[in-house]
């Protein structure tokens, strides 16, 4: 079960630039981990077509996460779970969501 939207944004808000591990659903429902850090900009191009293209995803309710293999995005209506700021925080039926370590 996902968590609500608002729980999900009041945490990710309150650890912006800290790394996080979030476990969600693809489009696909595939069950997938990301470990990384929010609103990494080196690396960008800062063209317009990048912002636009920024503006699109953040509007659409997706975070971007700078990760070892560059930069991937997440639902926010899609996470099952999600280590953040010291918290293991996950919904019904996702316990095994806590043996994640960063």
């Amino acid at each position: 079960m996902t968590l609500p939207i608002n729980m999900v944004t009041n945490v990710l808000s309150e650890n912006q630039n800290k790394f996080i591990t979030v476990k969600f659903l693809t489009k696909d429902n595939e069950e997938r981990t990301y470990t990384g850090r929010m609103n990494v900009i080196k690396g960008l191009k800062g063209n317009e077509r990048g912002r636009i293209a920024a503006e699109a995803l953040r509007k659409a309710g997706y975070i971007t996460l700078k990760t070892k293999k560059g930069y991937k995005c997440f639902n926010v209506d899609r996470v099952l779970g999600f280590v953040a700021g010291g918290r293991r925080i996950f919904g019904l039926g996702g316990s095994d969501f806590m043996s994640v370590e960063n």
